[in-house]
């Protein structure tokens, strides 16, 4: 506090009766109130004046706030003294003899400025030009003359330093000896102001006018006890000393010289003046009495008289002036009873806990001493329990735990490792939780992410900042969907990933989003950016935990950084919009209740006096009622019982009225009471806390820092209050003394209480003793003035936890607090006000778990029902360690993977011994059967160079060629720069050479173990047929066929990336996510083991079972007709997709009618189709019978018709089946027969951009199937072009029904994939109804422009012959009423009425037909929305053209034939 005039300032204090609206001034400057402008006006003058010094500089001629920043500024100063030289200056100091102040630091100053001590800091130069800071261990001197005692100078010392390693501080560090000249202090540590400063603080004005050091100082620093040799060399300084001091004594002046002795009788003579005066003041007196009595001698009589009436005048005067004294003792009683009522009042007021004297013990609670957990983690431990109590509902904690996250089993998951058990579930909920979150968010702002390679960030620094980081987090965010073609959201969740999925996320959290997202959160979030992500803080300032997840599972963790992740966590949970507004709400809801509860009290008070007012009104009432009619006797009687009865009635009401407020009042404060968690604290500042997942009231004393400790305040001897406080008043009278301006302001509002406290804590106290005191003290929990011994501000026994399960316990607590306490008044208000509630909420809480020394656990319940408990997806045995168990566990996985491909014909493995190649797996062991391993795109890395980390080893005897031919590995994991440096070199360079693969047990996670595993993974992905992989890492269908329309490679580029960071992976959980991800890219529909026979239905005899290369159905051998008697080679084709082989031409023309049998004859001769498949069974063999027209060879038993052995033109069934017109389904032969046909309709239409249009699809169709006859297989590695075709992805012709043949074709009836690839696919069930679906697929089809023929009934005015040709009539409407009514069981039944519309019309009307051009477009149409919706397709529709006599074709037609007279024709479905 700034000094005015050299003294104390005491700041004014504010009026404790100020009103609402009174007017007041404030002054900023010193933060005061006033109420009188004048007095304002005035110290805001004073403030700025130069009247005003530093006290800690003595700075003088300075404003209030230029003293106020001096003051600031040296305390930092002094702050940053350094410790090692305060000893060597105070005892420099207490060498010096000088009466100035100024020139005391100057000596020290001098000495000091040039020297360097024992244990300091300082920086050294020992080789070269570099500068480190070094720690000074002894000092050398030159030899000098024993005799000799001059100073040496600085130069003459020579020092032995050592210096710091900066990597390693804790090492020990290079010793060395630095001549003066080598050394320096830091720039601004030791300067002449601070040097003055700091011995400021520590000096006082001695005996002799001497400068010396306190003594308080030399006890705290032990000055004493140090000797010159062990913070120097050589012997102390010798100062010189102040030149008063060199003077010659006053003794000396004294001695006598002839003829001074006169003098020195007059110096005597003069040095009394005062009783010279005395003396002759009394002898002037006594001669003036003696005048007088002379003088006034009056005659005898008359002098009698006159004595009488004199002594009659002194008694008036007495008891005048008795009775004045009594007047005025009676005022200063009145005067002193003011006053101690006045300090009673200042007494009695709050003021903080720490300044009163009158403190009562706190009772303690039960301890808490949970196994496992230790004090420091309890809070943690707690605000997790609260949080899955609190948001249940978003983190969907039903799902996970069937009751409540409980202590025992959240304690248990925490310490006892169980790494498949809860703790894993919670890590897992969270995270589940996040991920939907930021999914709902995504649906706000729409955008989605693409993907990016990891590679390594060539500038990174020491030390990342925030932008850094979230530039880092970006690119991480892309590395699940670049390298494993899923979402981070969408990765598999389980013991075994959720380690790596949480690396991932935290190394993403804090990802820089885009514009739209970036505006949104900000918005919905109320200001939050990425910086502000609690997964970004996390990875910044604790990389060592995303190191410890990379390499091990997140339960072996130590407990600390467990609460790290679960806090992390949580805080991202409540950054989302979702969580914010559910927040938001509550507080609402809270906000509402209080209001509530106010506006309900108020209503009762105002009740209350209403009810009174008529009470009263009811009696005026009923006296005048009385006196108007001047009633008496029984009327009056009357009366009064009728005015008795009404105030009985009003009470009774007001008693309903009543219980009906404390019934909505309790429901109020219950329901305010689930929105309380903190209570209050005490003296202590402990805090009170309430849970709702746990009872009791709960007691954290933290460890957050608490300040310095003041000036300790001894409590009270005087049980009695009155007693205490008049004594005290006493003292503090006693202590002002003489004082008129601390009289006089006795009353005034800066008198406070604290200052006779303080005078009372000091000597009276001391008698007993300074431990007795600090004892009591600690146990009243009260500041010691200490650091030590202090239980307030010290750090001794903080952070510790009780509990209060009981309610003699919180009544103890609530009589202990002080409700003269700032903060005790309130939580003991709290306590009180909340009793009911307390010991309600008290009555759960588990004593036994919490402390079980305090409290035996609770009996076990007889009758109960025994839960079987759960079996876990990985089982840590006793004797195994996690990573052992999650080795064998992923080995299992793997040969459970190479098994289900194997044997469900999904693929081979490309090793010589598949057997061999198992068991060393088995057995912990690994062969890889090759020299090497090749991955990554174009297969340009191989495992004998390419080592993790971007590390390689190249053969010494390589040429230059191939070394330079040899592709450098740029990937990086996503966390890479949270490793630490390493020796390695990253790029093509010697390197240690690899161990090779280990073909016995290795240690479990070594990375030798980690790369075996990975190399067999990669060899099982490398057996997959690439037709069976799917997304992520393979491609669908309609990618695969806009590839082969457009002639691109079949390239899997996520594949390729995938096995980049497989072969990368560090971890048994990154494998993990990597075989999951594998997993779920296999199209596990067509495996074997899931394959149903489709003519039999049984999925018995899994070895006959022969899968069809077109459609993927499963056929018994023995089902078929003709049997097989075993498996065909190459590809083999069911009925309803058996290829049919044609060659284009190489010139397309245009027939006439009169060149078509022309044409046919040399498209005959034209067709190549191997002559070794026959057309029908698809087998070899002798074949007998070839088709004319199609060109396809057929068995003499499988051919149909047989062919007459004298016939020269033989055409194949298929061929002699009639077709209709621009029926994607007809022959090529009849395509070409009536190519003429669209061509001339082509000249005659106009041009339609529609590709609905009848002809243009016919022409499309056409050149289509043209260029695949002609289109040779080119067999891919692996079986890429035996791609699996799905139904949905089939292709749609004009009339809209699908073609089921295969792009491959076959090559001497042998595929050049091995024979072994036997397709099998499962038999599926009819699907359920999909209502939404259907009647989303029924409106579309309904609004389309060419529905109008089928949206009703057909009328019979209008086709009278209607139902002459059609026998089940069926529409859209029909079709949509009984979707409505339920009439539906599957989609089956619904299409095949939606087929039937079809059916209908393309049997009534010709091909030319408008109608069945639109129902031919609405076909098309409806089965792509079923393709969209992934319906199931409409069954095909097959037309043939049937011959009727004329008599039948007349009776069913009586009408003349016209030319929109239907055909004869029968359709039906297939």
């Amino acid at each position: 506090m700034p000094l005015l005039k050299r003294k104390a300032f005491e700041k004014s204090k504010a009026s404790e009766y100020l009103r609402d609206d009174d007017e007041v001034f404030h002054c900023e400057i010193t933060d005061e109130i006033f109420k009188d402008y004048e007095e304002y006006c005035e110290r805001i003058i004073l403030v700025n004046s130069m009247v005003w010094t530093c006290e800690m500089t003595g700075k003088n001629n300075l404003t209030y706030s230029e003293a106020l920043q001096s003051e600031k500024a040296a305390r930092r100063a002094l702050k940053d003294f350094p410790m090692e030289l305060r000893i060597p200056i105070l005892f420099l100091a207490m060498k010096t003899k000088r009466c100035s102040f100024a020139e005391m630091t100057e000596d020290v100053f001098n000495f000091v400025r040039d020297r360097y001590f024992v244990g300091e800091t300082v920086e050294a130069c020992l080789e070269g030009d570099q500068w480190s800071e070094a720690h000074i261990l002894s000092v050398t001197a030159q030899k000098q003359h024993p005799d000799s005692k001059a100073l040496l100078p600085a130069s003459s010392y020579c020092y032995e330093v050592e210096q710091y390693d900066e990597e390693d501080p804790a090492s020990t560090g290079q010793i060395g000896t630095a001549p003066f000249d080598r050394l320096r202090r830091r720039k601004g540590v030791y300067t002449r102001d601070k040097n003055r400063l700091f011995l400021k603080q520590f000096v006082e004005n001695g005996g002799e006018g001497v400068i010396v050091i306190k003594k308080s100082a030399q006890e705290k620093y032990s000055i004493s006890k140090v000797s010159f040799d062990q913070i120097f060399t050589g012997i102390p300084p010798v100062f010189p000393s102040s030149k008063k001091l060199l003077k010659s004594p006053p003794a000396s002046k004294s001695q006598a010289k002839p003829g001074s002795a006169s003098k020195l009788n007059k110096s005597l003579k003069k040095t009394s003046p005062t009783k010279g005066r005395q003396e002759s003041m009394d002898k002037f007196v006594k001669k003036t009495d003696k005048a007088e009595a002379q003088k006034f001698k009056p005659p005898a009589d008359p002098a009698a008289k006159k004595s009488a009436q004199e002594l009659a005048e002194k008694m008036r005067r007495a008891e005048d002036q008795m009775r004045q004294r009594k007047e005025e003792e009676r005022a200063k009683k009145k005067e002193k009873t003011a006053r101690l009522q006045a300090y009673m009042k200042e007494w009695q007021k709050i003021k903080d806990d720490t300044e009163l004297e009158d403190q009562k013990m706190i009772p303690k609670g039960t301890p808490i001493d949970v196994e496992g957990i230790p004090h420091e983690h309890f809070g943690d431990f707690l605000s997790v329990l609260e949080f899955v109590h609190m948001y249940s509902e978003i983190l969907k904690v039903k799902d996970v735990f069937h009751n409540q996250l409980d202590l025992e089993t959240f304690r248990k998951a925490l310490t006892l490792k169980e790494h498949a058990g809860v703790f894993s579930d919670l890590i897992q909920m969270f995270l589940t939780t996040v991920f939907s979150l930021q999914e709902d968010e995504a649906e706000e702002y729409n955008e989605n992410g693409g993907i990016q390679l990891s590679t390594e960030d060539q500038h990174l620094d020491s030390d990342m900042g925030v932008t850094k980081a979230m530039e880092l987090a970006t690119k991480a965010s892309k590395w699940s969907q670049t390298y494993l073609g899923t979402p981070l959201s969408k990765l598999p969740l389980d013991p075994t990933t959720v380690s790596e999925v949480l690396r991932l996320h935290l190394l993403s959290s804090g990802a820089g989003p885009g514009a739209r997202c970036a505006s949104w959160r900000y918005q919905a979030r109320g200001g939050y950016t990425s910086a502000d992500d609690a997964g970004l803080r996390l990875r910044v300032q604790h990389p060592r935990l995303l190191r410890a997840l990379a390499r091990a599972h997140v339960a072996d963790l130590p407990l600390e950084d467990k609460f790290l992740v679960l806090q992390c966590l949580m805080n991202q949970i409540l950054s989302y919009a979702t969580v914010r507004d559910v927040v938001e709400e509550k507080l609402e809801e809270m906000k509402n209740t209080k209001q509530a509860l106010r506006l309900l009290q108020t209503n009762e008070r105002k009740r209350e006096v209403q009810v009174q007012a008529a009470k009263q009104e009811l009696k005026k009432e009923a006296a005048a009622k009385k006196e108007e009619n001047k009633l008496s006797g029984e009327k009056a009687r009357a009366v009064d019982e009728e005015t008795k009865a009404a105030i009985e009635k009003l009470t009774a009401d007001s008693e309903e009225k009543r219980k009906e407020y404390e019934k909505k009042l309790q429901e109020l404060q219950t329901e305010l009471f689930e929105y309380t968690s903190y209570v209050g604290s005490d003296r202590a500042y402990q805090r009170y806390w309430v849970m709702r997942s746990l009872g009791g009231l709960f007691v954290e004393a933290g460890a957050e820092p608490r300040g310095a400790c003041g000036k300790p305040v001894l409590p009270a001897t005087d049980t009695d209050t009155l007693q205490h406080v008049q004594a005290l008043f006493e003292q503090q009278k006693e202590r002002a003394g003489s004082d008129k301006e601390n009289e006089s302001g006795a009353n005034s509002r800066g008198n406070s209480p604290k200052k006779p406290l303080g005078n009372l804590n000091g000597l009276s106290h001391k008698l007993n003793g300074l431990e007795s005191n600090t004892q009591q003290l600690r146990d009243l929990l009260m500041c010691t003035g200490d650091i030590t011994t202090c239980l307030v501000h010290g750090k001794s026994e903080r952070p510790r936890w009780w509990v209060y399960h009981s309610a003699a316990e919180l009544d103890g607590l609530a009589g202990a607090l002080n409700p003269r306490g700032l903060r005790e008044a309130e939580l003991r208000a709290a306590l009180l006000a909340e009793r009911a509630r307390l010991l309600h909420n008290l009555e759960r809480c588990p004593v036994h778990l919490l402390n079980p020394a305090a409290a035996p656990a609770p009996p076990v319940p007889t009758h109960y029902t025994r839960l079987r408990k759960p079996q876990l997806s990985l089982t840590v045995p006793a004797d195994c360690s996690l990573a052992e168990a999650l080795e064998l566990s992923l080995r299992d996985h793997i040969l459970e993977l190479e098994e289900k491909i194997f044997h469900g014909c999904l693929g081979a493995l490309k090793v010589k011994d598949r057997e061999a190649w198992r068991g060393t797996l088995m057995l912990r062991g690994y062969d890889k059967q090759a020299e090497f391993l090749t991955w990554g795109p174009r297969q340009q890395y191989r495992d004998d160079i390419h080592l993790p980390s971007g590390e390689m080893h190249v053969p010494a005897d390589m040429e230059e060629e191939e070394r330079s031919a040899i592709a450098v590995n740029k990937y990086r994991d996503p966390g890479h720069y949270l490793e630490a440096p390493r020796n390695g070199l990253n790029g093509a360079g010697p390197a240690p050479s690899p161990a090779p693969a280990p073909c016995g047990p290795a240690p479990a996670g070594s990375g030798s173990n980690v790369r075996a595993l990975a190399s067999a993974l990669l060899q099982v992905s490398r057996a997959i047929h690439h037709k069976y992989l799917r997304r992520p890492l393979g491609l669908d269908d309609k990618e695969r066929k806009d590839r082969e329309a457009r002639n691109k490679p079949l390239d899997l580029e996520a594949l390729e990336r995938w096995e980049v960071s497989l072969m990368e992976c560090r971890s048994l959980s990154q494998l993990v996510l990597h075989l999951f991800t594998l997993d779920s890219s296999i199209t596990w529909s067509a495996s074997i083991l899931n394959a149903s026979c489709r003519l039999c239905r049984r999925k018995t005899d899994p070895d006959n079972m022969l899968l069809c290369d077109g459609c993927n159905k499963g056929h018994h051998l023995y089902c078929l007709k003709p049997k097989l008697t075993k498996v065909p080679e190459g590809d083999w084709f069911c009925d309803q997709c058996k290829p049919k082989e044609r060659t284009p031409r190489k010139r397309r023309k245009l027939f006439s009618d009169d060149d078509i049998e022309e044409e046919l004859d040399s498209s005959a001769a034209d067709v190549s189709v191997d002559a070794g498949v026959c057309g029908a069974c698809g087998s070899g063999g002798r074949l007998a019978a070839g088709c004319a027209s199609c060109g396809a060879r057929y068995h003499a038993e499988c051919a149909e018709p047989r062919p007459a052995r004298a016939a020269k033109r033989w055409l194949c069934a298929d061929c002699r089946k009639p077709h209709r017109e621009a029926s994607g389904r007809r022959c090529a032969a009849a395509a070409l027969c009536n190519i003429h046909h669209y061509t001339r309709a082509l000249h005659r239409t106009t041009h339609s951009d529609s590709d609905d249009s009848e002809d243009n699809t016919a022409l499309v169709k056409l050149k289509s199937r043209r260029a695949r006859a002609s289109k040779e297989s080119s067999p891919v590695y692996n079986g890429a072009k035996r791609g699996r075709k799905s139904k949905s992805n089939e292709e749609i012709n004009t009339s809209g029904y699908s073609s089921t043949r295969s792009k491959s074709s076959l090559t001497n009836g042998v595929h050049e994939e091995s024979a072994r690839s036997i397709r099998m696919r499962a038999r599926r069930s009819s699907p359920a109804l999909h209502a939404e679906q259907m009647a989303l697929l029924l409106r579309d089809v309904m609004k389309h422009k060419d529905c109008w023929p089928f949206y009703e009934p057909v009328s019979l005015e209008d086709v009278p012959d209607y139902l002459s040709v059609i026998e089940q009539p069926m529409d859209f409407s029909t079709i949509r009423g009984k979707l409505e009514a339920g009439e539906y069981d599957t989609d089956d039944d619904l299409l095949g009425d939606a087929a039937l519309v079809f059916l209908n019309c393309y049997t009534y009307n010709k091909d030319s037909h408008p109608v069945a051009k639109a129902g031919n477009r609405l076909e098309k149409y409806m089965n792509k929305r079923c393709l969209e919706l992934e319906l199931p397709q409409l069954p095909g529709i097959e037309v043939e053209e049937v011959e009727e006599d004329e008599e039948e074709a007349s009776r069913k037609r009586p009408a003349a034939a016209s030319s929109d007279a239907p055909s004869n024709k029968r359709a039906r479905l297939c």
